[in-house]
């Protein structure tokens, strides 16, 4: 399954609280893209709520986290997701969530 996690760590950490967060989304899942600056897609057997709750140990009370699972795309008249991004994400993300 493919997921996408988001979150806002409210701008007074460090890079380093950042490269925290990143460093567990690359350990733990199968594969993943970035897609923005604080928003990944996952490829993950995981579910979203063990990753809220892993994710919840390195974040601060105050920081922000949203994780949600991105179902396939199968009618393409009313798509379940859609944006505006680089080539290289969604050539990552459309065989996956199929």
């Amino acid at each position: 399954m493919v997921l996408m996690i988001s979150y806002d760590l409210n701008g007074h950490e460090r890079s380093k609280d950042y490269e925290v967060v990143k460093s567990f989304i690359e350990r733990n899942s199968i594969s993943w893209a970035r897609p923005l600056r604080s928003q990944w897609f996952v490829e993950t057997s995981e579910s979203p709520n063990w990753w809220t709750d892993q994710l919840r140990k390195l974040i601060d009370q105050d920081d922000r986290l949203f994780v949600c699972r991105i179902p396939p795309n199968t009618n393409l008249y009313q798509p379940s997701y859609q944006g505006y991004l680089d080539n290289e994400i969604w050539n990552w993300l459309n065989p996956r969530v199929r």
